[in-house]
C-alpha cells in the first residue's frame, strides 16, 4: 500500500477512463514504494511489487492496444501549486506491464523535496 496521499491520486486519477483501467487498479493495491529520486526539477518514484501482482500484468496485446508503438506511459495530468510555484508534468511509467515509476517533472524550476500538502491536479486537455 502506497503512504504517499499525493502519488496514489496520481495513481488513481492516470488509469482512471484507460482502456484495461480495472486491471491497473488492481496493480496499485500491489505497490509499495522502494525508492525516491529527487532530481532537482522532479521526482522520480519507483514502486516494490508484492506477491500477487502478476495476475493483473498487461499483456502485450494489450500494451499494443494500449499505447501502439509509443512509450508505456499515461500522461494525463498536471500537479499544480501556484503559491511554490509548481506546474508540474506527471507521468505513470509501466514497464513489463506492470505499473514500474511516477515521474514528476516541475516546468517552472526546483521541485521541493518534501512533500506536497496542498496541490491540484488538472487534467491535460
Amino acid at each position: 500500500m502506497i503512504q504517499s496521499e499525493l502519488i496514489s491520486e496520481i495513481l488513481e486519477l492516470s488509469v482512471e477512463g484507460e482502456k484495461f483501467e480495472d486491471l491497473l487498479f488492481e496493480q496499485i493495491n500491489y505497490l509499495t514504494i522502494k525508492e525516491e529520486e529527487h532530481t532537482g526539477v522532479g521526482l522520480f518514484v519507483y514502486f516494490k511489487y508484492e506477491k500477487g501482482i502478476e495476475k493483473y500484468r498487461l499483456n502485450d496485446s494489450q500494451l499494443k492496444e494500449l499505447f501502439g508503438e509509443c512509450n508505456h506511459q499515461i500522461e494525463n495530468f498536471e500537479l499544480i501549486n501556484s503559491d511554490i510555484g509548481i506546474l508540474a508534468d506527471t507521468t505513470m511509467h509501466l514497464t513489463d506491464g506492470l505499473i514500474d515509476c511516477v515521474e514528476i517533472w516541475n516546468k517552472l524550476g526546483d521541485y521541493p523535496k518534501e512533500e506536497l500538502i496542498t496541490y491540484k491536479l488538472k487534467r491535460i486537455e
